[in-house]
């Protein structure tokens, strides 16, 4: 339930100003409607009947108009960016914020396209307007701590990515803040959150930068091997795609001594 009301409310607020009044206009008579039902008798309590199925069926119909472009622009954009087509995700989202009505989930998922781009400036410059209409949304927050750790900028990517955490953020945003905090040279904080977080369920390349940077840290002996080819793809694109950025070098470093002691087996 409380997940269902989570998600009406995101729908609600993304909706344009007409559809809002309209839609808590109706459900302003609904429940006096209601109330005349519970009350009254008769005529009057038939009539009211017949107008609460009425205003039942209006209240749908407006629902679903609230939601017509966002659900089918988000939607599309969002399939296209999980299958890596970041370029046609952000065509849609693009097409979609033209028409002058942004949300925060599709801005954000704008911002984190631009930063699958490579394009950093316009990440920062769309996910700077998510927050400006919810400052306290974990998903932007997130996406924000993100931009900031590939800039290099590690103190205020630690510090965004707490807000994202204390907003909701799922606990896999720990990783992040974990990765944030060694390169910041926070080295005890960090090891203390993959400590905590490192789980064999982990995707491959989680637990691959995971155990490399506990290593590094010293807390553990070695690194496991195995994991690097399962988990050292995404690392070393990543660093393809930010070669002039702080972050991009550290992690290119990293990569080669991944693969380094892959050869050395």
């Amino acid at each position: 339930m409380g997940k269902i009301t989570a998600y009406l409310i995101k729908a609600f607020r993304g909706w344009e100003r007409s559809t809002q009044l309209a839609f808590i206009t109706d459900l302003t008579l609904l429940l006096i409607s209601l109330l005349v039902i519970f009350i009254s008798s008769g005529n009057l309590r038939q009539s009211a009947l017949i107008g609460f199925v009425g205003l039942i069926f209006a209240l749908q119909i407006i629902f679903m108009w609230g939601n017509r472009t966002m659900v089918t622009a988000y939607t599309q954009a969002q399939r296209r960016y999980l299958a890596e087509d970041f370029m046609g995700a952000r065509d849609i989202l693009e097409a979609f914020h033209n028409t002058g009505k942004p949300d925060v989930n599709s801005l954000t998922l704008l911002a984190n396209t631009y930063r699958q781009l490579g394009n950093l400036d316009k990440s920062e410059e769309i996910v700077k307007k998510a927050l400006a209409l919810r400052p306290f949304d974990h998903f932007p927050l997130y996406s924000f701590g993100r931009t900031l750790l590939i800039r290099g900028l590690y103190a205020q990517a630690i510090d965004t990515l707490k807000q994202a955490l204390q907003a909701g953020a799922p606990s896999i945003v720990e990783f992040d803040l974990g990765e944030a905090l060694y390169r910041n040279a926070e080295f005890d904080a960090s090891a203390e959150v993959f400590e905590r977080i490192r789980s064999p369920q982990q995707e491959p390349f989680r637990l691959l930068m995971t155990d490399f940077l506990l290593y590094r840290m010293g807390r553990s002996e070695a690194l496991n091997t195995v994991e690097v080819p399962e988990g050292i793809g995404y690392w070393r694109e990543l660093a393809n795609r930010f070669p002039a950025t702080p972050y991009g070098q550290l992690l290119s470093d990293d990569v080669a001594f991944m693969q380094s002691l892959v050869e050395e087996k």
